[in-house]
């Protein structure tokens, strides 16, 4: 369940990361979410390995094995930022729904989401996520039950394929789409997988949950991408893919969709914040009540690209470097994996 929850969050029940990252790519983008499948259970498993064996809780301990400090200030950096990305992203989302249900100007509605999330952040109400954790479930439930919907109500389109993304050159093509959405993802999983890592007794229970987490992941993936493969013409120019297709099917569904999104974007962008405050006043001693409200100020000026537009730009980017993190990940694996080499001097005993 952790690392279900750490990957099913607003954005991909938004639907347009998904949209951009697999359903461009019609039938390939099926063959997409099959490997990155396989790529979840893989890495999630070698990560808390890592951390059950060698007692490593830090997030650039786990990627750069070696004692290299300015790679682990590099990784470690990256996080900060990617967190930050994502609070950035969620401003812009709950602009574009704003919009899309009430009409609101995109830019006053992520004004109302910044100052709501920098008012509850500077009031240090981390019981309030408690609440938003809540619609979490909700939302993926009811974005299962949309799209299961969608496959009765809509005749679609036949399914057709094609390699290469025609919307976002950062992606290239299918597998390399693939990767990157791995590669950004597991920088959030790690954060989760590995502080649990050290209370699993045997390494079967490792094996066994993965499994059964990314089962979850795939049920719930598959009933919402099929959908946005298949209606494509219909969702293709929409910001918010499943709640486009949520109001398409009733209007009634339409607002509880909208209503859990909002929510659901609103405690990412809140977690996240709190995620960034954190490292930064570990590494700066810096004050809540000035650094909350300049972060704020940055995220929603950095909203204004639009919502679309940061999914296509920043994860992407992220996923570049997520890419490099998982090779550092794997490499570690291998060398704690190997047997331990003891030297023993021999010691000639009189008779």
């Amino acid at each position: 369940m952790a690392f279900t929850g750490s990957l099913l969050g607003a954005g991909f029940v938004s639907g347009q990361e998904l949209m951009q990252f697999f359903a461009v790519f019609g039938k390939f983008g099926l063959v997409g979410m099959v490997s990155s499948m396989f790529m979840f259970l893989l890495l999630s498993c070698i990560v808390m390995k890592i951390a059950k064996r060698t007692g490593i809780t830090s997030f650039d301990k786990i990627i750069v094995r070696n004692e290299i400090p300015w790679l682990r200030a590099f990784f470690g950096g990256a996080f900060i930022l990617f967190l930050f990305g994502l609070v950035v992203i969620m401003i812009a989302g709950a602009g574009a729904l704003l919009n899309q249900i009430f009409g609101l100007p995109i830019i006053l509605g992520n004004i109302l989401m910044a100052v709501c999330v920098g008012v509850v952040a500077l009031w240090e109400a981390r019981g309030v996520l408690t609440a938003f954790g809540i619609t979490v479930p909700l939302l993926i439930l009811v974005s299962v039950i949309t799209g299961i919907i969608s496959l009765f109500v809509f005749k679609g389109t036949p399914l057709t394929g094609q390699n290469i993304s025609g919307t976002n050159p950062l992606l290239g093509n299918w597998l390399f789409s693939t990767i990157t959405f791995v590669s950004y993802n597991m920088m959030a999983a790690i954060s989760i997988l590995v502080p649990i890592a050290g209370d699993i007794h045997q390494e079967k229970t490792i094996h066994k949950g993965m499994v059964r987490g990314v089962a979850q992941l795939a049920l719930v993936f598959l009933f919402v991408l099929l959908p946005l493969i298949l209606n494509q013409s219909m969702l293709s120019e929409s910001d918010l893919p499943m709640l486009t297709l949520a109001e398409n099917i009733h209007p009634i569904l339409g607002l509880v969709y909208a209503l859990l999104l909002f929510f659901g974007m609103f405690g990412s962008a809140l977690t996240s914040l709190f995620g960034v405050a954190y490292r930064i006043k570990q590494a700066k001693n810096a004050r809540t009540k000035r650094l909350i409200p300049l972060l704020v100020f940055i995220a929603f000026l950095g909203s204004i690209a639009g919502f679309k537009e940061l999914i296509s730009i920043i994860l992407p980017l992220f996923g570049y470097i997520g890419f490099f993190a998982m090779v550092g990940i794997t490499m570690h694996y291998l060398v704690i994996r190997k047997p331990q080499v003891v030297n023993v001097r021999q010691v000639k005993t009189p008779l």
